[in-house]
């Protein structure tokens, strides 16, 4: 890891997605002179032949933990999309000694003892439950609820996605009070109509503790406004 770089990113993916989605943004932090690694969670990416039944939120943030410790990586800004708000959440309870900021890219902010569940449409959770019952993996959601659009895009994303282990959304998170010295920065993407994250958006804006920020396009802002991404989390860090 390049000692000299400005800010060190750990950006973490959302479900059904692994490390891939965040193609465009990568090199871009890198050519400004940033330290970037994109780690795969357990059963997904490159890496869902590893996901077994009993993975669940806890393995990811092990998954991210011991990414930051064998990288030898401290003084982290750390990215989390969608799902990967969680699994942030999850990490800097544990190492908050290593964390400098977090930024939750369109992205749950869960409060201690919540699970994802908590935090979806009624509707949502209620399709959720089915596959719980059968003790199965979720399938993903098609890209075009996102705002996927672009045919290229979607054909880049759709063959990649692999199902979510059903745990990591039903498994609450262990929150802690975060330290003063860790900055927080909320990216809402404003341009895709099944949102559940405006809620988060909302109450952070108002919080003079929290940076706010606002990209117009769909959930997939890495793949969709990659620019507008790469600066957006270059001016949170």
């Amino acid at each position: 890891m390049n000692s000299n770089a400005k800010h060190t990113y750990v950006l973490i993916a959302g479900a059904w997605h692994g490390g891939w989605v965040w193609r465009d943004v990568i090199p871009g932090l890198r050519e400004l002179g940033h330290a970037v690694t994109a780690p795969t969670l357990t059963g997904l990416g490159e890496r869902r032949h590893n996901g077994t039944g009993d993975t669940d939120l806890d393995s990811h943030i092990d998954d991210v933990i011991a990414h930051i410790e064998m990288e030898g990586l401290r003084s982290v800004t750390l990215v989390g999309w969608s799902y990967g708000g969680m699994v942030i959440t999850g990490v800097t309870a544990r190492i908050p000694d290593r964390i400098k900021s977090l930024i939750y890219l369109d992205a749950f902010v869960p409060e201690d003892g919540k699970s994802l569940v908590d935090y979806i449409p009624a509707e949502m959770r209620a399709q959720f439950d089915e596959f719980v019952k059968k003790d199965d993996s979720i399938p993903p959601i098609p890209p075009e609820v996102f705002g996927v659009t672009a045919p290229t895009l979607a054909e880049f994303v759709t063959p990649r996605l692999a199902h979510q282990p059903w745990q990591t959304f039903y498994e609450p998170v262990r929150a802690r009070p975060l330290r003063q010295d860790i900055s927080v920065g909320y990216v809402y993407c404003s341009g895709w109509n099944a949102t559940p994250f405006t809620q988060f958006y909302e109450k952070f804006k108002s919080d003079p503790r929290v940076q706010t920020a606002v990209i117009d396009t769909g959930h997939h802002c890495m793949l969709t406004e990659p620019l507008k991404t790469i600066e957006v989390l270059a001016n949170l860090a």
